[in-house]
This record gives C-alpha cells, sequence and structure tokens, in this order.
C-alpha cells in the first residue's frame, strides 16, 4: 500500500501573471472583479476532508467493485467472512468447532483494531485544528493498523486451512478463490446493478 499524500498543490501566481498579461488586467485590474477573500491560514484549513482521502486509502480503494463493499474491513475481506464460508461447505463437526474457535478471536480483535484507526483519527483531527498536526506520524499510525488488520485475516486463513488439512483445504481455498474472482465478474455485477434500488425510489 503506498501513500502520496502529503503533496500540497504549489500555485506559481508569478508566471501565471506574467505569462498572460490580459488575464491579469482583467482578473486583478477590473472594477467588475471584486478581490477574492484572503486564504485562511493553513492551521484554519477544514481537515475532514484530507482525513477523509487518508483513510479511505485504509478502508477501501478506488479499484474495488460495488460488490466488494459489503465486505471489506480495513482495506480486505471481513475476517468474519473466512469463517462465514468455511460453514457454507458443510464441515465436520470438528472443523465447525475449529472454526467457532477463530470467531470468538475474531469478535476479540476487530474492534481492538478498529478502535485503534478512531483514535488516530480523532488525534489528527485535534492536532490539524491547532496547526500541530503530523502527516508522517498519522500515515505511519495508519499503515500499522493496516499491518494489524492483514495480519489477522492471515491468521485467521492460516487457522482454518490448517483445521481443515488436505482435500477439504483444498476445496475451501478454492470456493474463496471463486468467491473473490466473482465480485470482479461482469455478468456478476450487471445483476447487481439490476437489484440496487433507483436513485429516486
Amino acid at each position: 500500500m503506498v501513500f502520496n499524500l502529503n503533496e500540497p498543490f504549489k500555485l506559481n501566481t508569478k508566471a501565471n501573471l506574467t505569462s498572460n498579461p490580459a488575464w491579469a488586467k482583467t482578473r486583478l485590474g477590473s472594477p467588475t472583479h471584486a478581490p477574492r477573500a484572503p486564504l485562511r491560514p493553513k492551521s484554519a484549513q477544514p481537515a475532514a476532508p484530507l482525513l477523509h482521502t487518508r483513510a479511505r486509502v485504509v478502508a477501501a480503494g478506488d479499484w474495488r467493485s460495488p460488490l466488494e463493499l459489503p465486505f471489506l474491513w480495513l482495506g480486505d475481506v471481513h475476517p468474519s467472512l473466512l469463517t462465514s464460508l468455511l460453514r457454507t461447505l458443510s464441515p465436520s463437526p470438528r472443523l465447525l468447532a475449529a472454526a467457532d474457535r477463530v470467531d470468538r478471536r475474531i469478535r476479540a480483535t476487530v474492534p481492538a483494531v478498529s478502535d485503534r484507526l478512531r483514535r488516530a483519527q480523532e488525534v489528527f483531527v485535534a492536532a490539524e485544528v491547532t496547526g500541530a498536526a503530523d502527516v508522517e506520524a498519522f500515515l505511519e499510525e495508519l499503515k500499522g493498523v493496516a499491518l494489524e488488520a492483514n495480519r489477522l485475516r492471515r491468521g485467521v486463513l492460516s487457522e482454518l486451512v490448517a483445521a481443515a488439512g488436505g482435500y477439504q483445504a483444498a476445496l475451501y481455498l478454492e470456493a474463496l478463490s471463486r468467491f473473490v474472482l466473482s465480485m470482479h465478474d461482469p455478468e456478476v455485477l450487471r445483476r447487481f446493478d439490476q437489484c440496487r434500488p433507483s436513485p429516486g425510489s
């Protein structure tokens, strides 16, 4: 995951004015154009859009299909989806017991990781208001949240595959692959769009 969100937009005002004198006269010398209000200092700029963009990199990328969004948690599938899919394959009682253990781990860990992201956002917003926001530290914390979420997903998947073993594990991984690939299948997406309510309904 690549974060490249700390590049401020730079407007070369001097170059714009000197390269186009007519524009400068129209915009700056004409009495019909009122002068623009001065820009607010950086510390007073609203933090919400900037924060939303950065947090959305962790939450979900633009490459995700609309069908994937309900199943996502911090950038990838929710861990509980992995155990839910296993239960659809008519597993043995032993494997169901393993899935129950994994579910308890998920219920204990997911809220803690989500709270870590929420706290990072709150700290950043509070610091942005006073002009003391540390963008690099915030991005490092976002990266840490994403890594922790991925470790949980990887651990859940590894534990389920180990519990299934052999042929059952192969069937489970095949079903998971088919499920993920179906999220980008044009026919599946077309039917999904047909099922969604229209904006006016």
